[in-house]
């Protein structure tokens, strides 16, 4: 196992096993899955923005792992938490990172929810305009 980055303001290190899996140092003092689980932890990628792939690469690179890894992160886990979160700043995070990167369709559930219970009027907008695009492309 291979430390590539630190989330959170509690600098959780997280990882990269032998056979490519995403994992984080829990409190016990064990090595846990990130793609199996979702700790809360793993909004904080959210707030890193556009530049979270491309650090977590030069990440990788410096440690002597392939870059591609990157893709394999479990960013999904990261921007459902945000959608649901029960603040702002979380949902916005999401929000923001959806319209950047595309691939609303695999959160309609967390965005519908959005629509009706986002914590500000900008975030049901643009929860409903994200829902609205994604029924578009899916009936293309």
């Amino acid at each position: 196992m291979v430390v590539v980055t630190e989330l959170s303001a509690s600098r959780i290190p997280v990882g990269v096993t032998g056979a490519g899996e995403w994992v984080y140092l829990a409190r016990e003092g064990g090595w846990s899955s990130l793609t199996h689980s979702s700790p809360v932890f793993l909004v904080t990628a959210l707030q890193h923005g556009a530049a979270f792939h491309s650090d977590l690469q030069e990440r990788l690179v410096a440690v002597g792992l392939t870059p591609s890894l990157a893709d394999t992160f479990p960013v999904d886990s990261s921007i459902r938490l945000g959608l649901t979160w029960p603040t702002e700043f979380w949902q916005q995070a999401a929000l923001d990172w959806l319209e950047r990167e595309g691939r609303a369709e695999a959160f309609l559930p967390e965005l519908e929810a959005l629509v009706h219970t986002g914590g500000t009027q900008q975030i049901r907008h643009t929860a409903r305009r994200l829902v609205w695009a994604a029924r578009q492309q899916a009936r293309e």
